[in-house]
């Protein structure tokens, strides 16, 4: 005999186990995606990633940028300043000494690249870049014509 989950009173757990099947299916994407980005799960190919942090400050007189970029040396980064954009780029090439064998790798190769739009014009002959405990920052001189400047007001 052949009894329906409707005669047993149980017609709304298909629904509640759909639920769950779709959030399990869900959640296993949004994992899936995240080892793919810090590089988990044994790939050899070099991750997408950007700095994570940053900070644009401006002072009236020059722009303070800051970005966090552990494990990066001042080789494995590009920066460049064209019209009104901050482009850095960076990739840490993943090594393992000669003789030796990978049993766990999650600090693998990675690259980014990442634009920020300067709020004012800077004078890109006087940047100053320095990389320091894992944070790279900028001091950007303003263009004369961007600084704040007082006008005298005259008695007419």
């Amino acid at each position: 005999m052949l009894t329906l989950w409707s005669d047993l009173g149980l017609d709304n757990l298909d629904r509640s186990l759909g639920a769950f099947n779709d959030l399990r299916r869900e959640m296993d994407r949004v994992l899936n995606a995240f080892d793919r980005d810090v590089g988990y799960g044994g790939y050899t190919r070099p991750t997408y990633t950007r700095p994570f942090r940053v900070n644009l400050i401006d002072n009236g007189e020059e722009l303070l940028f800051a970005a966090e970029l552990p494990g990066f040396t001042e080789k494995d980064i590009n920066l460049t300043i064209e019209q009104g954009t901050l482009t850095i780029r960076g990739e840490r090439r993943a090594q393992t000494p000669d003789g030796y064998s990978v049993h766990r790798q999650e600090r693998g190769a990675t690259q980014f690249a990442r634009s920020f739009t300067l709020p004012s014009l800077v004078d890109s002959r006087k940047v100053q870049a320095t990389l320091k405990n894992g944070v790279l920052e900028l001091v950007m001189p303003k263009a004369e014509q961007a600084r704040p400047r007082e006008i005298e007001i005259k008695a007419a």
